[in-house]
Parts: C-alpha cells; sequence; structure tokens
C-alpha cells in the first residue's frame, strides 16, 4: 500500500506539450482520443510548491520529469521548478533534448542534476527516424552545453531495428561527448517499431 511517508521517487509529467512526433509515443499511437488535449497546458509552480511542499515527502530522494507523454523542458516555469525542487531532493529530467537553446541547457548544466538524453542515433538520419521533427545538430549543442556546464548526462538509446547496428558507434559517441553513462532500453509499448527484450 501507498503511504506518503515511504515514496521516494516521484514521476511528474510538467505539461501537455511535445515538439516532436516520435511514432511510439501515446500522444501519436491515441491521437484520437487524447489529441484535443495535448498543447494546452502546463502544472504551474505555484501548484507544485501547494501539492508538494519541502517534507511532505519525507523519504523522497528523486523528483523525475519523465517526459512520458510530454517534453518537460518546454515548460516556461522549468528552471524555477527545477530550482524549487533542488532546495529538497534530488532531480532527473528525460528529455529528447532538441528545445531552448545552449544558454538555457547551460544554466540547467550548472545546476548539476541528471539528465536522459533520448538520442536513438548517431546523425540526423538515424535520430529522426523515430524522434520526428528532431534536429540532431541542436540536441549535440544542447548536451555540450549541459555536460561542459557540469550537469550529470546520459545518452538513452531505444533499440529498433533500424538502428541496432549503431549501438557500438553511439556508446563511443557518448564517451567522446563526456556522457558519464550510456544506456539501452527497450520499450513496454506496442507497434512502436522498438525491438523487445526477450
Amino acid at each position: 500500500m501507498w503511504h506518503k511517508d515511504t515514496i521516494e521517487w516521484v514521476d511528474i509529467e510538467l505539461t501537455s506539450y511535445c515538439n516532436i512526433d516520435c511514432p511510439g509515443c501515446l500522444r501519436q499511437q491515441m491521437h484520437s482520443e487524447v489529441g484535443h488535449i495535448l498543447n494546452q497546458s502546463y502544472i504551474t509552480l505555484e501548484n507544485l510548491k501547494k501539492w508538494i511542499p519541502p517534507n511532505y515527502l519525507p523519504k523522497l530522494r528523486v523528483v523525475n520529469f519523465c517526459g512520458s507523454v510530454d517534453e518537460p523542458t518546454t515548460h516556461p516555469e522549468f528552471l524555477d521548478i527545477v530550482d524549487y525542487f533542488l532546495s529538497f531532493t534530488g532531480i532527473n529530467v528525460a528529455t529528447n533534448g532538441s528545445t531552448r537553446t545552449s544558454k538555457f541547457w547551460e544554466e540547467l548544466g550548472k545546476r548539476k542534476i541528471s539528465v536522459f538524453f533520448g538520442v536513438d542515433g548517431i546523425d540526423q538520419e538515424s535520430l529522426e527516424k523515430y524522434r520526428v521533427g528532431s534536429n540532431f545538430k541542436k540536441v549535440q549543442k544542447n548536451w555540450r552545453a549541459f555536460i561542459n556546464a557540469g550537469g550529470k548526462a546520459t545518452w538513452q538509446f531505444i533499440i529498433f531495428d533500424h538502428n541496432k547496428h549503431l549501438i557500438n558507434k553511439a556508446k563511443q559517441m557518448s564517451e567522446d561527448e563526456g556522457f558519464a553513462k550510456f544506456r539501452t532500453i527497450y520499450s513496454h509499448r506496442n507497434e512502436s517499431g522498438e525491438v523487445k527484450k526477450e
């Protein structure tokens, strides 16, 4: 049974916005059902302060801006939200990395938080096969700004038939670029084209 005094990890989808169109995302797979509520709203910092005040979850270790159906960095108050939670817990962010400016990513990196960059390729051609609308050069510029400012970056690579031959090259690139970790994952989503773990 859940109890607020035992919760250590909280996942938060901050927005209904995303800047790219991944075909395996529930935003795309269920668009006819949810399309009318997408790209409409943000959870405000004011509400987050009401819902999760300091010490409300005494064992809280991490707030994860999970990016499962949103892109958290599109939120206009994102840096302020990070600062709020950093005052009493750890932060993790899952992102496609293709938002904002390198200055924004530098500022985020100065906060020394953990960010998982979803990069399923090694160049524009391989990246956009799944992350439709993403820009590899922009993502690269952003992760460099984040890492160079002191951020802890993980390269997260979803395995597909079309990219599985690139895993070793991507891992090497992640090391060359200063990522702290390289992580391959298998999707739990159906009909996404992702390779399933056997």
